[in-house]
């Protein structure tokens, strides 16, 4: 068929348009077909419609650009029918053990493009409210790594990674540029946020360029020791980033097993042997307790030690938010601040404890003082020094100071409403106000929270500062902050308990 870009349909949905003399009612899925494009497909949407002749397939121009088509090629289209997948996905809901031949048939339809949204979604749910067991969880991780991309290097590779959930983790910011210093090779890949304000990707965004592909990232890393980029751009385990992209992301989803899955599969796709997981633990995050972080760490370390790579876990603080800024760009300057021996002790410390357990992996330290030698190359400059590089190297300006990184314009702060102590700090209300700031997509939105848990406010004083560049979007996380705070505040008297307020159960 001959295609039509629509440059009036303005949507990001993949729909395509066909004449009614085209559509035949023989086909019982006309709603979903298969375009054919240089030996791949793609699934799209079908509607009948009269804006295309026959012969003529109408495609938005969003969906055209993106699958880079113009108005006048030819495009062949056929009906899309029920993949074999199907029904080895719905195996699970009738409480049914995959195999590994199924997880690589899933896996390989899905990377075909013969899977709907829909059919994602039920794989994605059943794993969600079906947990998969060890051996599962391992076949899963290998089938993701059957296409895409991969990097190999000729020596060890170490990585830091985060299960993430916890607002303002930017210390692999700083770890990254502690390990390249003292020579270990960390060519870091991240994600950008999917439950959080910015991911690591985001916030190293603001400094550089973090789209490379893994030629240049086998040319650029073994020279500045350390990389911190997009792993999006790598097209590693590409069905996984398919998965967050089409479920996780919209239903804000995370099942255990596609954790475990999505960060092994991407490593094992980077040459990583030794990895440090950072496993943020408390209130309002995704390991709510020690013993869900426990749990999960020992799947880890298992399935880690099945497909090749060393790992270590460790239960990270993650009552509330990690340092004082939150979002891009106030997480970019507070990284540098803190590798200048300007920021917050929190974010240092973290950053060092993770970095000394890598230290003793690599058997620079014994156990339990890795931290020392961390804290040292941050003290020395050797850690900002290595971070600009990274920088430089990735495109940025080494130059760049706090005040060149710019934050949104329009600011309001959050008050105190009485006198007392700051008792928790919302993790889970910081992402609702931070998303509506516009975070992760606006770089400069935001929020610096200037008091934590713990310290004692008076009524008035600023606990947090808001920033956005967009002043509706601002008066948005307002307004949700108003409907509920971000903190809780308490006095030292808790509750009075007096013989007004007893009633005495008597029989």
């Amino acid at each position: 068929m001959k295609v039509k870009i629509l440059d009036n349909i303005d949507t990001r949905a993949e729909i395509v348009y066909i004449s009614p003399e085209d559509n035949d009612p023989r086909d019982a899925q006309t709603e979903l077909a298969q375009l054919i494009l240089d030996q791949k497909k793609k699934l799209v949407h079908v509607v009948i419609s009269d804006m295309v002749i026959k012969g003529e397939i109408g495609i938005p121009k969003n969906l055209g650009d993106r699958l880079n088509i113009q108005t006048g090629n030819a495009i062949a289209i056929k009906p899309r029918h029920r993949p074999v997948s199907y029904p080895l996905i719905m195996k699970k809901y009738d409480h049914k053990k995959w195999s590994g031949e199924d997880l690589r048939i899933i896996i390989d339809d899905m990377y075909q493009g013969n899977v709907s949204d829909l059919e994602y979604a039920a794989f994605t749910l059943a794993m969600q409210y079906e947990s998969l067991d060890m051996d599962e969880t391992e076949q899963l991780t290998r089938a993701f790594t059957l296409h895409g991309e991969t990097i190999e290097f000729n020596e060890p590779v170490y990585d830091k990674h985060s299960i993430g959930g916890i607002p303002g983790n930017k210390v692999s910011l700083l770890i990254v540029p502690i390990i390249a210093a003292s020579g270990l090779l960390i060519p870091k890949t991240s994600s950008r946020a999917i439950t959080s304000p910015s991911g690591t990707a985001d916030t190293m965004e603001v400094l550089c360029d973090i789209n490379f592909s893994a030629q240049e990232i086998l040319e650029i890393a073994p020279k500045t020791r350390g990389m911190l980029v997009w792993g999006g751009q790598l097209n590693l385990a590409p069905v996984d980033s398919e998965i967050i992209k089409r479920v996780e992301r919209p239903l804000s989803l995370d099942p255990e097993s596609v954790i475990i899955a999505s960060i092994l599969s991407k490593k094992l796709s980077t040459g990583v042997k030794h990895m440090v997981l950072d496993m943020p633990t408390g209130a309002e995050t995704k390991m709510i307790t020690r013993n869900d972080s426990k749990q999960l760490s020992h799947l880890f370390v298992e399935i880690g030690r099945k497909v090749g790579i060393e790992v270590e876990c460790a239960l990270t603080y993650a009552d509330q938010p990690v340092g004082h800024a939150i979002g891009p760009a106030l997480e970019a300057r507070e990284a540098i601040a803190t590798l200048m021996g300007k920021g917050p002790r929190s974010v240092l410390e973290k950053s060092i404890e993770l970095s000394g357990i890598l230290f003793e992996m690599a058997g620079l330290a014994q156990r339990g003082k890795g931290s020392v030698i961390a804290e040292e190359i941050v003290k020395s400059g050797k850690a900002i020094k290595k971070f600009w590089e990274i920088v430089e190297a990735q495109g940025g300006n080494p130059n760049t100071t706090l005040e060149d990184i710019q934050v949104g314009q329009y600011t309001a702060p959050i008050h105190a409403k009485e006198d007392g102590y700051i008792t928790q700090i919302s993790n889970s209300q910081i992402k609702v106000i931070a998303t509506a700031l516009g975070c992760p997509s606006d770089k400069k939105s935001g929020m610096i929270i200037k008091r934590k848990a713990g310290e004692f406010v008076k009524k008035g004083d600023t606990i947090i500062e808001l920033f956005s560049s967009r002043e509706n979007a601002l008066d948005i996380a307002l307004q949700a902050a108003s409907v509920k705070p971000p903190f809780r505040q308490e006095g030292m008297v808790l509750e009075r308990i007096g013989s007004g307020s007893i009633e005495l159960n008597r029989t």
